[in-house]
């Protein structure tokens, strides 16, 4: 489950379809080139499930964050800052095992984001 054109529209809340659609192309981008950077493709089915499910949740996360902030919205920055400290959002509330998942993915992110600034 790599990242792909349809995440976008599966990002898309309906409050702000202009921003809702940059936002969303500015993190697949990102997710992208993370994929290609951690070598993904190349890893089992399972690894690129469960890294492709965190990214997928988390771009949903960055979106509705992005829609509720009225400022303009960096996505490197928003990732950045959000997967700082060695943890991402928290998305699964009440998934503990799903959470940690997450969690792990946004580690791995955080270096990526970092290192590419």
């Amino acid at each position: 489950m790599n990242p792909n054109e349809s995440w976008v529209d599966d990002w898309k809340i309906g409050l702000s379809p202009a921003k809702e659609d940059e936002i969303g192309r500015e993190l697949l981008d990102i997710f992208r080139r993370f994929w290609q950077w951690a070598d993904l493709d190349n890893k089992s089915k399972t690894t690129q499930q469960r890294y492709g499910s965190a990214l997928h949740a988390l771009g949903g996360w960055a979106v509705e964050n992005a829609i509720e902030d009225d400022e303009p919205i960096n996505a490197h920055l928003q990732l950045l800052e959000a997967t700082a400290g060695g943890e991402g959002p928290l998305i699964y509330q009440g998934r503990e095992e799903w959470q940690r998942e997450l969690d792990t993915v946004c580690r791995k992110l955080n270096k990526f984001l970092a290192s590419s600034c």
